[in-house]
């Protein structure tokens, strides 16, 4: 079977395979077009005309938290529940689980409206006492960490501005009935379950939020963190808490105040569908993920090993097998360059609701083999005056296309592998530490394996950057810097015959100058509840000073020590990135088509550096980095043997 019949049954056959389960891919700006199986299109209950509203002032608060019940336990109660669900705004609480802080850190998190241990003192019950706010609490002493005071009170009905209540399911009704008794019409009643019951990471549900009140209008809660309706995350909570209390909102909370999406009171039902689809959607790449795993090292352990038969059988075998070395060959750059795919593919089908395994696995297999095959056809139809081998322009395609999905396929994002997860991370909007590596590495191994036009590399390197920082986009200063820095020693290596590294140094540090003057006066044109990360530090700046920065970078510090303690295995990757720089610099003194691929290496390289330090978990730009580094490399070693262009020593 020759080449061209090769790619276009894997063409075929991916688009046979993305076309069956296409209809599922959720509009993720808007409504879910299908829950699961064969159930009705389900369409976000929003009545007609309506805006978000804030959450209403109050003159008292009733806060009720109950540890270990799902979204799915909690339709299942008697009265007063089901009353509640339907007169309430309810929502998912995000960011909230055992596995991640421990229960009383989520607690902790909860009061200080900011990501926090559970060794850190909450900010929420200092900041009431300081304007005047009577507080009482009765419960566990998680309530005391999430308040931050030790102060509790038992009585039969607890009274104060707020009144903290902890109680266990068993208890939750009669609670609930007490404090309905109890309530005033300028008061609101919140129901905070902050950790679902399953603990382990594979099996974590996003927990419900409930807020009642006489002027709490029927709707779903949604936060400008994480942008989604239907969603909350738990460092909403503190700072939406004190806007009901008319009290101003401390620098240090980087939550925002929730708001209300106004619902008719009439789909009672499509709202909780909504949100049990939402939770199983939030859900479903934890589930996937071992099957995704498994996949990927899979493809790259048959990758190695295809690589290395095939260098041997090119001095090993007798000229007789020759057509066998060649098969294998061919196979092994076709295996490599849809392992390349496999990033992209993950965008599209890794967060798919399959029903099997199985099924997951050969939907990502067909669209990667798909997306090889019509890579490898551009390659040779198209692009038939580059200088490299077809494999390599095949490569260059696809990185290309990682890079362009990366960036601006923003709404693939949501709970999916390479995107992030409502139940496990902080970052609910914007592009992920993996996105910056793609949109990196690809960019820059795309330009120089396809010799992309200058003019519009200019544009891409200009504009990609801004789009990464943007609060309404990327939202990820750290990738804005990452991409400029990157993309300033790309410029200077792959368009000058003769680099020079003052002059990238200096090009790069006007990029990173560039970048965050630009998006720091974007910043300043946007309301506050509508700012990234970024655009709050600078606030936090503009109160605080210098003091500010410093925490923030002491933040930084202690989330990168704290992820690679927590994760061994980043260890080996960083380890294995450096291993990669080595191994290519030696193979480009011996083998020449290593050597036009050279300034790639380098400008990926410094690159990732620069985003290892200035992210979180910077070694997922390290990590998405080493994918189009890996493959090139495999791919030069088997072109290197088929062309016979080893340099003597």
């Amino acid at each position: 079977m020759r080449w061209w019949q090769v790619c276009l049954l894997g063409v075929a056959l991916s688009l046979f395979a993305f076309g069956g389960w296409g209809k599922r891919l959720p509009n993720l700006w808007a409504s879910p077009p299908k829950p699961f199986g064969n159930e009705p299109p389900l369409r976000l209950p929003v009545a007609s005309g309506s805006t978000t509203q804030p959450v209403p002032s109050v003159r008292s608060l009733f806060v009720i938290v109950c540890d270990g019940l799902t979204w799915t336990e909690l339709e299942r109660l008697g009265e007063p529940m089901p009353s509640l669900l339907r007169s309430s705004a309810i929502g998912l609480l995000s960011g909230a689980s055992l596995e991640l802080q421990g229960r009383e850190g989520v607690y902790v998190t909860l009061g200080s409206g900011t990501r926090a241990k559970s060794t850190d003192r909450a900010l929420l019950g200092s900041w009431l006492h300081r304007f005047g706010k009577r507080m009482t609490l009765q419960g566990d002493g998680a309530l005391a960490k999430m308040v931050g005071v030790s102060r509790s009170e038992k009585a039969k009905v607890p009274k104060g501005d707020v009144v903290f209540l902890s109680v266990p399911p068993s208890q939750l009704l009669p609670t609930l009935r007490q404090v309905l008794t109890a309530l005033p019409d300028e008061g609101s009643l919140w129901l905070l379950l902050p950790n679902s019951p399953q603990t382990d990471w594979q099996n974590r549900r996003l927990t419900p939020v409930l807020l009642f009140g006489a002027k709490v209008p029927t709707g779903l809660l949604t936060s400008p963190t994480t942008r989604r309706v239907g969603l909350v995350s738990s460092v909403d909570f503190a700072p939406t808490l004190l806007s009901q209390l008319g009290l101003p909102i401390p620098a240090t909370m980087t939550g925002r105040v929730m708001r209300i999406v106004v619902t008719e009171k009439r789909d009672v039902e499509r709202r909780q569908a909504y949100l049990r689809w939402l939770d199983e959607r939030a859900f479903a790449p934890l589930r996937n993920l071992p099957t995704i795993a498994n996949l990927v090292a899979s493809v790259i352990a048959i990758a190695l090993l295809l690589t290395t038969l095939s260098v041997i059988a090119s001095s090993q075998l007798p000229s007789a097998q020759l057509k066998v070395a060649d098969f294998l060959q061919r196979a092994t750059l076709f295996v490599v360059v849809t392992g390349l795919a496999l990033p992209a593919t993950l965008f599209l089908v890794g967060g798919a609701m399959v029903s099997t395994p199985a099924v997951l696995v050969v939907q990502i297999l067909l669209v990667a083999a798909g997306t090889s095959g019509a890579a490898f056809i551009t390659a040779k139809w198209a692009l038939p005056s580059s200088p490299f081998p077809a494999s390599l322009k095949a490569a260059g395609i696809v990185c290309a296309t990682t890079a362009v999905v990366a960036l601006l396929g923003l709404p693939l994002y949501w709970a999916t592998p390479l995107g992030y997860y409502p139940t496990t991370g902080w970052r609910y909007f914007g592009i992920t530490n993996a996105g910056i590596g793609l949109v990196l590495a690809g960019t820059i191994f795309a330009w120089q394996t396809l010799s992309l036009p200058k003019r519009a590399m200019l544009w891409w390197c200009l504009v990609a950057p801004f789009l990464m920082g943007a609060p309404r986009w990327g939202a990820n200063f750290g990738g804005a810097l990452t991409l400029a820095v990157g993309f300033a020693v790309a410029w200077e290596w792959l368009t000058k015959p003769k680099p020079s590294w003052g002059t990238a140094f200096w090009r790069s540090l006007l990029a990173a100058i560039a970048v965050t003057g630009a998006l720091a006066l974007l910043e300043s044109f946007l309301p506050a509840d509508e700012r990234a990360h970024f655009g709050l530090l600078l606030d936090r700046i503009t109160q605080q000073g210098i003091t500010a920065l410093i925490e923030t970078l002491q933040r930084k510090i202690t989330l990168m020590s704290n992820f690679f303690v927590r994760t061994p295995l980043s260890v080996g990757a960083l380890a294995l990135f450096v291993v990669a720089q080595v191994a290519y610099l030696r193979l480009a003194q011996r083998w020449d088509l290593f050597i036009p691929l050279r300034p790639a290496f380098v400008a990926t390289s410094i690159g990732s550096w620069v985003g290892f330090f200035v992210n979180d978990s910077g070694i997922e730009v390290v990590g998405m980095a080493l994918v189009p580094m890996g493959a090139v490399t495999m791919l030069l070693a088997v072109e290197t043997v088929r062309s016979r262009a080893i340099r003597p020593r």
